[in-house]
């Protein structure tokens, strides 16, 4: 039989899927390089091509499945056409459903604060570039620097994080407070931009 050969860039995702699963099925300690070589039916030799260890192989997967988590909200941002206040409402609504999280129960899971921490850190980190940009267009568009538009991102992403990581979050009054402080946010940006 003829040997598949994938794209490498593929076939690495492929694997941190594949791991992001077992790791949520079967818990870390569970799960090894060569079940997931297995699980996705490779040679571990090529599991361990990618990720020379287990350790690797789980801060990775992690980092994969937040930005799989965190592209519905980067989408929202990285339209055109709507205003960036438009575009924070909506990709506030978009980051508190939790439908597009498939192993947030796992993340959730009693004993799991330290994942859930480093994932909302992961998920912060692949949306604040778009936000920065989403900042700087919105300041070019009205002829103004976007003075600290990197500093500002900073501060959105991750105070919306924290606004919605308890338990039971988010629920409409943090939803209401960021939305909210976003919106202070914004207009203090828009005031302190001088014309370019």
């Amino acid at each position: 039989m003829p040997r598949t050969v994938r794209d490498p860039e593929e076939r690495r995702r492929e694997l941190l899927a594949c791991a992001m699963r077992l790791f949520a099925e079967d818990g870390y300690d569970n799960v090894s390089v060569r079940a997931v070589a297995r699980a996705a039916h490779v040679a571990p030799g090529l599991a361990y091509h990618y990720f020379d260890s287990k350790e690797r192989l789980f801060a990775e997967a992690i980092e994969d499945y937040a930005r799989r988590c965190a592209e519905g909200v980067c989408a929202v941002l990285d339209e055109r056409g709507p205003s960036l206040d438009e575009r924070l409402d909506r990709a506030l609504a978009t980051g508190a459903r939790h439908d597009g999280y498939p192993y947030a129960d796992f993340f959730h899971a009693a004993g799991h604060g330290a994942l859930h921490d480093r994932l909302s850190l992961a998920m912060c980190e692949a949306v604040r570039p778009h936000l920065r940009r989403a900042l700087e267009v919105d300041a070019a568009e009205r002829g103004a620097a976007a003075k600290d538009a990197d500093e500002l991102a900073a501060i959105m992403v991750y105070g919306c994080v924290g606004l919605a990581s308890g338990p039971g979050m988010p629920d409409e009054a943090a939803l209401a407070a960021a939305r909210r402080y976003l919106r202070a946010l914004v207009a203090e940006f828009r005031a302190g931009g001088s014309p370019s």
